[in-house]
């Protein structure tokens, strides 16, 4: 009897224009799109300052990502 093998889920998420123009526009469906995002994670749009969920949800732990996906959107932006 065989088994299935499947690869290590590592793909890094790419900032391409499209995810600039997104950011730029303010269109967060179109950034989740573009940058690959699951659903559960904070949007780049709104990662500023503190987190507003609390610890443990889907929200709070992607939470320090998003914000750098948001310093890395704006570097590009410029």
């Amino acid at each position: 009897m065989g088994t299935i093998r499947r690869r290590t889920r590592t793909e890094r998420v790419r900032v391409t224009s499209e995810a600039v123009a997104a950011f730029n526009n303010g269109d967060a469906a179109a950034l989740h799109r573009a940058l690959r995002l699951p659903p559960w994670q904070a949007s780049p749009l709104i990662a500023e300052g503190e987190c507003p969920w609390p610890p443990g949800s889907g929200g709070h732990t992607t939470w320090a990502d998003s914000q750098a996906l948001r310093a890395e959107l704006l570097r590009e932006s410029v």
